[in-house]
């Protein structure tokens, strides 16, 4: 599965791309921009939510994990601070690579948006409550210390922003469709989590999130649950199907393309883009899971022969939670529990 199963290419391009780069652009990536400004997302409102539920062995493992973290942040910043005095001329370049890296580990952390709004059985905080704690705050912080080194808020740190109501919506709105085509199981809220989605995000997820969710729950009900039966637009970038919407217009999907050597290439947004655009020649080699099913690399050209070749059990492993074995070992643990 860890080589096979498309949608584990999303972090894997990001840590293949990090570890290709040279030395210098590696710790920006990972010590500065991964770790310093983002992995507070993970080790902070996710181990929270583990503690709040109750798993009690991913608090130990995060605690643990958390006191690393410490020192990566301490030797990321201070690398940067250390290329930054070194020659004046460093400062464009760094930024390049706060950049580029801002914005491949945002996308990267769809994945916890989507357990933070979704996943949990208790939630402890909203996704864009998080985002504006963590990075808007803590970030804004963090930048404004690093001015006197002529750095500033990398770019696109304000469609985050914008994004932060949407996020996680339109992410688990794909994952739900391509539920078929999944290793895990996937649902709809139930109504006491829509009304704290409602909640929490009142200006987006009633008017444009809601009503879908419901419309596939009628459907559900009436014995056709719905699955996306075509392949995705993967973003030549970050590997994350093109699902956003425009920034500054949530009714219209987000696409960015361009030609390079007489090809066209696919991205998810602007911040994608820019980066293929600055390092096409590594990019055109992304190994893209929906162009090999079509390629024919996938074990076959139909849905049952891809899950086979994935190692996915069809119904054992995917398809809609309720009904499912894991649903019946999660009520029976609940059951003890009380």
């Amino acid at each position: 599965m860890h080589d096979r199963v498309w949608y584990l290419s999303v972090p894997k391009s990001f840590f293949e791309d990090a570890y290709t780069a040279g030395p210098f652009e590696f710790m920006v990536a990972i010590g500065f921009s991964f770790e310093y400004v983002l992995t507070n997302l993970i080790f902070m409102p996710f181990m929270s939510g583990a503690a709040y539920n109750g798993d009690m062995a991913t608090v130990t493992f995060g605690f643990s994990a958390q006191s690393d973290e410490a020192r990566h942040m301490t030797m990321g910043l201070e690398v940067i601070k250390f290329m930054a005095e070194q020659d004046p001329d460093n400062i464009p370049i760094i930024q390049k690579w706060i950049d580029k890296w801002f914005w491949r580990g945002y996308r990267l952390l769809v994945l916890v948006a989507m357990m933070m709004d979704y996943m949990l059985p208790k939630r402890v905080m909203s996704w864009s409550e998080a985002w504006e704690m963590y990075f808007e705050q803590a970030g804004g912080a963090l930048f404004e210390d690093l001015a006197r080194y002529g750095f500033r808020m990398p770019k696109y740190a304000d469609v985050s922003i914008k994004e932060k109501g949407r996020y996680s919506h339109e992410a688990w709105a794909a994952l739900y469709s391509y539920g078929a085509a999944a290793g895990l199981h996937t649902w709809l809220p139930k109504q006491e989590e829509m009304d704290w989605l409602a909640e929490k995000y009142p200006d987006t997820f009633p008017d444009f999130y809601a009503k879908r969710l419901e419309h596939w729950r009628d459907m559900q009900q009436d014995g056709q649950r719905y699955y996306a039966s075509a392949l995705p637009q993967l973003c030549q970038v970050c590997q994350v199907p093109a699902w956003f919407t425009e920034p500054d217009d949530p009714h219209t999907l987000c696409k960015r393309e361009t030609e390079y050597k007489g090809q066209h290439y696919h991205f998810c947004s602007d911040g994608c883009k820019d980066i293929f655009d600055n390092e096409p020649e590594k990019y055109v080699q992304a190994w893209l899971p929906t162009h090999q099913v079509l390629q024919g690399n996938c074990g076959g050209a139909e849905l049952p022969d891809v899950l086979k070749w994935s190692g996915i059990d069809v119904g054992r492993d995917n398809m809609d939670f309720a009904g499912s074995e894991d649903e019946r070992h999660w009520n029976q643990s609940i059951g003890e529990r009380k």
